[in-house]
């Protein structure tokens, strides 16, 4: 199974991340793989974890998702985590994946927040 691209636009104060399905993202039966989405979703909510503070780097903690349809190849998958809560060590995340504005994968996490090593 093959993971991306994945890419991110900012729409003004919010970040959209998305990837297409592509033949290589599928299952047996021609839907997309659950571990590409759920890959995907990972990607999204630590990138959106640690957007805006290039000193750290997140380190998924915990990570529970559902499935909510099926997606074939071609379709355009987007979403727009959202920050629950932040703490000095803890961001707690959960983000909706769709496809045309209907619901795909519901997902929760927790991320922590690692401060990113300098180079000596």
């Amino acid at each position: 199974m093959k993971t991306g691209p994945f890419y991110a636009r900012d729409t003004g104060e919010e970040r959209t991340y998305a990837f297409r399905m592509e033949a290589d993202h599928a299952n047996a039966g021609g839907a997309i793989h659950g571990g590409a989405l759920m890959t995907f979703a990972d990607f999204a909510i630590c990138a959106e974890a640690v957007r805006g503070y290039p000193q750290e780097a997140p380190l998924t903690i915990s990570f529970s998702s559902e499935f909510l349809a099926a997606v074939h190849k071609g379709a355009l998958i987007e979403t727009r985590p959202e920050i629950l809560r932040r703490t000095n060590s803890f961001v707690f995340m959960r983000a909706v994946l769709e496809v045309d504005g209907h619901p795909v994968l519901s997902c929760a996490g927790v991320i922590k927040r690692l401060k990113r090593r300098q180079n000596a």
